[in-house]
């Protein structure tokens, strides 16, 4: 710990933190050699009172789904069983103690943040992993998972990992550590502790130190190695330099033990026993295990043997020629003989083959889909992608590559996933069936990644012919079309599926079938068509759905067609599936509809605490362009609220999905600001804005430049601009008249009004009012009440001015519109009535995490039930729970239930 006085300090404040139960996360990152294997064992003698938890990556387990993460929880699967039951059998599936369905990856992560929550209510846990950039991707997945939600609980997380760019092990709620070499008066103490009597020269010690930059192994390693001459070239890079000195130390005095050592630092689980049978196999003496000699290169936990550093490891394994380590990896295969271990087995088989081997290829697939149902796709990826190089038919490669995008779509490795996509595509064998599973990956890549306009370029080609081969296996991707071009601004996404599904005959009892049923009847919908609602037999079918992706679709489909009960059962059962089954992919998506919808009826509050949670599950699996979205309709909540950083909020949206052409995201960003700007009073800057959502001067608008014409119109008229406000609502009258919700009706009334004068408007905002009163938008509702109010103000008839302001200000402090609520506030002060300040409700104080939990309580669930749900231990559940009572000054559950009920709007 020489130098290292400042990282100490760091690594005792995290580890007091945590046992004040403010836990949190450090990863220390550094060259080889450089001390971060000696400040996590520092972490560990300081952490006295805790329970320890330890792991170390290793090379030959990288692509081993969870092989890091049994490591670290080896010790404590005894307490699995305390868990909720799901959790505990996601745990017990995971590592082999129980048999079942797969468990999703983030419920993994759950389960382990509660497991680890669970521990910590004895005593603080330390949690410890080295080599960390060595972890696999599905235990790197699940320490980011808990790092970012540790604030609450007496956890410390500490890493260690090289500072290369590119493993994964960087997490990102985890505070970084970067390890610099030691400085000179460091280094020469360092080196005077080695050398004992010895001594160097200036020059010797200058050039030592010169050459190592400080790095600690380096000058305990190289010290003793006689120096070299002034003027000779510079040394090897230092890893390089540092292997060769641990492999000469070692063929002096353990060359008789090399092979030992070869076939140890191969197996890279260090299990004893499988090493004796792969010994055996190899004819390799086992003794040495036996005696002291190998302590200084070797450390044994109990149950594995662990070379003391990883140079040392790597040295040794790089020193075996290329046949004699293909000969170790294939009785290392022979040893693993355990149905358990299929994937040790195939991975060994796969590294020893050297050129196409069906026998390895199909070891390997078979251990892929192992690891899928372990929720490892990360490794299921790279058994693929080996046994697509170990395939010599090319259909069979292409598929196989195909397997691997699919896996590393659902990781989130979406850069990973196109270039497996890219080489399968290349495959000049694949025939048409072949390569219509390669377009859809590609465009599902494109939607959670990419620009909706890719994907649909992608699959259009495709659809009829799907049609017509398998439509039931590709209802989502179908669907999906239509839904994609409403998020592009294409409108003719659904006349071109009006023609493609014409003639195809459905079964209205089938599930798929159903939804194609609905997505036909929303065709013709938007062609004028008369549309027959859904039969019994075809919503019993819908309802019956087990796919959150196809049921959230499936959710849109009834919005648009006006049944919103269906639509809103869809959105909450789909949200409900995939939080049970952790499926935080498909509930990132799901949340951006739901927090839409609630936009849609006023609910602020709920919509923000929808699209925050969606957007950090966004973030967690790899969907950039989900969570802009998300983020888009962040900004107009901010919006309407009036709140001080919507509109730098809106800007950042903007950017960012104008670079990834989001015009969905792009289209919230701009009504965000076209909103603030109405509300300012800058009126042609508000209407720049709403123009600047696409093309409205058209015969077929799309659904997002349709949405904005009526803030458009009231931009425009406040403007002066009447002529293009007159033509901008003739147009939205034209698109009303054919939708089957009566919101636009009502919207194109209030846009008339707003055109007309005397009698005519008042008659226009009559009509708009009565129409209103029909759905559930209420933030429109009081927008009109508003205008009418203002309109009626200026004719200088107070008394009803008063009533429609009244109105509209009493809507506006309900949803928290208090953008709205000061305007309509004025306007009534200016008719003439007195208005007391408002009294906020008490749930509008709580933050979006806060509310979510408070609405959870509300619907009786327990802590631990929130906790599953939201993908938080109890523990954080309990402490926001504690800041709803303070901040609602209530006292019980059922006290908060009952304000819960009475404050949440219907």
């Amino acid at each position: 710990m020489l130098g290292r006085d400042d990282e100490a300090d760091l690594i005792e404040s995290l580890l007091r933190h945590a046992a004040e139960g403010r836990g949190g996360g450090v990863i220390v990152l550094g060259e080889p050699g450089i001390g971060k294997t000696t400040l996590l064992s520092h972490a560990e003698e300081r952490a006295a009172g805790f329970l320890v938890l330890h792991a170390v990556g290793a090379a030959p387990e990288s692509d081993l789904a969870y092989a890091t993460l049994h490591q670290l929880l080896f010790p404590v699967l005894g307490s699995v069983d305390e868990l909720p039951g799901p959790q505990a059998r996601a745990l017990n599936i995971l590592f082999g103690r129980a048999h079942g369905a797969p468990p999703d990856p983030f419920l993994v992560a759950l389960s382990t943040l509660s497991l680890l929550s669970l521990l910590a209510g004895t005593r603080p846990v330390l949690c410890v992993v080295d080599d960390a950039h060595w972890a696999d991707q599905p235990t790197l997945k699940t320490l980011a998972f808990v790092a970012r939600r540790l604030h609450n609980e007496p956890v410390a997380l500490a890493l260690a990992a090289r500072a290369d760019e590119g493993h994964g092990a960087d997490l990102p709620d985890a505070r970084r550590v970067p390890l610099m070499g030691l400085d000179r008066e460091a280094a020469k103490a360092l080196l005077a502790e080695c050398l004992g009597e010895q001594r160097l020269t200036d020059s010797e010690q200058n050039h030592l130190l010169t050459a190592t930059s400080g790095n600690p192994l380096a000058l305990i390693e190289l010290a003793a190695r006689p120096q070299p001459q002034e003027g000779t070239q510079e040394p090897l890079a230092m890893t390089d330099e540092l292997q060769r000195s641990f492999l000469a130390r070692i063929r002096t005095r353990h060359a008789e033990s090399l092979p030992l050592l070869q076939l140890i630092a191969t197996h890279g689980t260090g299990g004893v026993d499988i090493l004796e049978k792969a010994a055996a196999t190899l004819q390799v003496d086992t003794g040495p295990l036996r005696r002291v000699e190998l302590d200084e290169l070797l450390a044994y936990d109990g149950t594995r043997l662990v070379f003391r550093h990883p140079l040392i490891r790597s040295a040794i394994y790089h020193s075996a020629t290329a046949n004699r380590r293909a000969a170790i990896h294939r009785a290392l295969a022979a040893a693993f003989d355990s149905p358990a271990d299929q994937h040790r087995r195939a991975w060994h088989l796969g590294q020893a083959a050297v050129g196409p081997d069906e026998q390895a290829a199909e070891e390997l697939e078979r251990s892929a889909e192992q690891a899928a149902l372990r929720g490892g796709p990360a490794a299921a990826m790279a058994a693929l992608a080996r046994a697509a190089e170990l395939t010599a038919d090319g259909p069979r490669r292409g598929r196989r590559l195909w397997s691997a995008a699919h896996a590393a779509a659902l990781g989130g490795f979406t850069e990973k996933a196109a270039g497996l996509l890219d080489r399968a595509e290349r495959e000049p064998q694949l025939g048409e069936e072949d390569r219509i599973p390669l377009v859809v990956m590609r465009a599902i890549v494109a939607e959670f990644a990419g620009s909706p306009e890719d994907a649909m370029d992608l699959i259009r080609p495709w659809i009829p012919r799907v049609l017509r081969l398998d439509r039931r296996r590709f209802t989502p991707t179908i669907a999906m079309y239509g839904d994609l071009g409403t998020r592009a601004n294409r409108p003719q996404a659904w006349s071109e599926l009006a023609g493609w599904l014409e003639d195809v005959a459905l079964e209205p009892d089938d599930p798929e079938d159903a939804v194609l049923l609905l997505l036909r009847r929303a065709c013709q919908a938007r062609s004028g068509g008369d549309v027959a609602p859904a039969t019994a037999d075809e919503e019993a079918a819908i309802e019956s759905l087990t796919d959150p992706i196809l049921m959230t679709l499936a959710g849109a489909l009834t919005r648009g067609l006006g049944e919103y009960e269906l639509s809103r059962r869809l959105y909450r059962d789909a949200g409900r599936l995939a939080r049970t089954n952790g499926s935080l992919g498909a509930l990132a998506w799901n949340l951006e509809y739901k927090a839409a919808d609630e936009i849609a009826r006023g609910r602020f509050g709920l919509a923000e605490a929808y699209a925050e949670e969606g957007y950090q599950f966004a973030v967690e699996v790899g969907q950039p362009s989900t969570a802009c979205r998300n983020r888009g309709l962040l900004a107009w909540c901010a919006a309407v609220q009036g709140r001080s950083d919507a509109a730098q909020l809106a800007a950042d949206v903007l950017v960012e999905a104008s670079s990834r052409r989001l015009a969905d995201a792009r289209s919230y960003a701009l009504r965000a600001l076209g909103l603030i700007e109405l509300g300012a009073g800058r009126y042609r800057e508000a209407a720049r804005h709403f123009e600047a959502v696409g093309d409205w001067d058209t015969d077929t608008p799309a659904d997002l430049i349709a949405a904005t014409v009526p803030d458009l119109v009231e931009a425009l008229v406040r403007a002066g601009e009447h002529e293009r406000a007159a033509a901008a609502t003739a147009r939205y009258v034209r698109w009303a008249e054919q939708a089957i919700s009566p919101e636009p009706a009502a919207l194109a009334a209030r846009c008339r009004a707003l055109i007309s004068s005397g009698g005519t408007a008042d008659n226009h905002y009559v009509e708009s009012l009565r129409l209103h009163a029909g759905f559930d938008a209420p933030l429109e509702q009081a927008r009109t009440e508003l205008l009418a109010g203002e309109w009626s103000r200026r004719a200088r008839r107070r008394s009803q001015a008063q009533h429609y302001l009244r109105g509209a200000l009493e809507t506006f402090r309900r949803i928290g519109a208090l953008a709205w609520a000061d305007r309509a506030l004025s306007e009534l002060r200016a008719a003439g009535e007195s208005v007391r300040p408002s009294e906020a409700g008490a749930l509008s104080t709580l933050t979006a995490q806060e509310l979510r939990i408070a609405l959870a309580v509300g619907e009786g669930l327990t802590n631990r039930e929130i906790a599953a749900q939201l993908f938080l231990s109890p523990r954080t559940v309990d402490y926001h729970l504690r800041k709803v009572f303070q901040k609602t000054a209530v006292t019980s559950r059922a006290e908060l239930m009952r304000l819960v009920l009475a404050e949440r709007p219907a």
